[in-house]
């Protein structure tokens, strides 16, 4: 056995690359099928005059979209259409039932989930890419919109919701041309939140770190890894004026992720999320003070299952 090591041929091994590219290098017709989970469970506990009430649910949904690159410009930039090709959601809530919506089905248990992943099924929407994978425009919402009832409208998400979809799902944001193993960049987004009557933003100061090079099925993946602290900035615009005196506060948000990006086509195959909110809301009412704490945890999960 030793003989015959010795004998071998020696492999020369390639130096890896002292740097890599970890932003879109896509072709016009390239296309990308990707699963997406995604589970938000809350914990609502309010208080008033001492005694406190608990309430929860958990709101999971899974489904499959396509990505396609329609046109590359001589900058790198790029434009794209993102099609969710069948949701389904399930929400369980205090009472343990489990109330599901599927899209490839013709009615559901939630009247008002259902329509709206009706209309979004089969809509493409058209994705704006920057050079260095930064989403910065969506269009196609509107026909969403369009095919649901007037009275369900107002429950279409807005453009930035899509504009976070997208920036999960095939890119990096922010992403360096050139990047060592081991450096790290800063992004910055903001993604709308809401806890009705409360509107408002949720601020990601995000920082990645490009952990290293791995092979799965034959392919070189980048491994990143991402941390990001929350900042809550709230819509007092969006609060009506008879509201009593109040108090929304942040206090506990962070979100670690994981993006695994392959190195051949220039695009993720695979991102792992967790999110996890306390926030405190104070209302003072004229004899008593009414107390809300939401604790939230949000986690994602997307695979690229086909890619052409």
């Amino acid at each position: 056995m030793v003989l015959l090591v010795l004998l071998a041929p020696t492999a020369v091994l390639a130096e890896p690359p002292e740097t890599y590219n970890l932003r879109p290098d896509w072709t016009p017709g390239q296309t990308a099928r990707y699963e997406v989970w995604s589970s938000r469970t809350q914990q609502a506990t309010v208080t008033v005059a001492g005694e406190s009430r608990a309430t929860q649910f958990t709101l999971t949904s899974e489904g499959e979209m396509t990505w396609a690159v329609q046109k590359v410009k001589p900058d790198g930039s790029s434009v794209c259409t993102m099609t969710f090709d069948w949701i389904k959601v399930v929400f369980v809530g205090d009472d343990g039932k489990k109330l599901v919506s599927d899209s490839r089905k013709g009615s559901g248990d939630i009247e008002s989930f259902h329509g709206l992943i009706k209309a979004m099924a089969g809509t493409a929407i058209k994705v704006t890419v920057a050079t260095d994978g930064t989403v910065t425009a969506v269009d196609g919402v509107g026909a969403i919109r369009n095919k649901i009832k007037s009275d369900l409208k107002e429950m279409v998400p807005e453009d930035l919701d899509f504009i976070e979809a997208a920036s999960d799902l095939a890119t990096l944001v922010a992403a360096p041309q050139d990047i060592a193993v081991g450096k790290k960049w800063d992004a910055d987004a903001k993604w709308t939140w809401s806890d009705p009557p409360f509107e408002g933003h949720m601020h990601h100061d995000m920082s990645f770190t490009f952990a290293g090079v791995e092979e799965l099925a034959g392919l070189p993946v980048a491994m990143v890894e991402g941390r990001s602290k929350l900042k809550l900035e709230l819509d007092r615009s969006s609060i009506p004026e008879e509201m009593p005196p109040y108090d929304v506060k942040l206090a506990k948000g962070e979100l670690q992720t994981q993006v695994m990006f392959d190195l051949t086509r220039g695009e993720a195959v695979g991102r792992n999320s967790v999110q996890t909110t306390t926030i405190d809301v104070t209302i003072r009412m004229p004899s008593v003070t009414i107390t809300r704490r939401i604790d939230q945890t949000l986690q994602g999960q997307v695979l690229r299952i086909q890619e052409q």
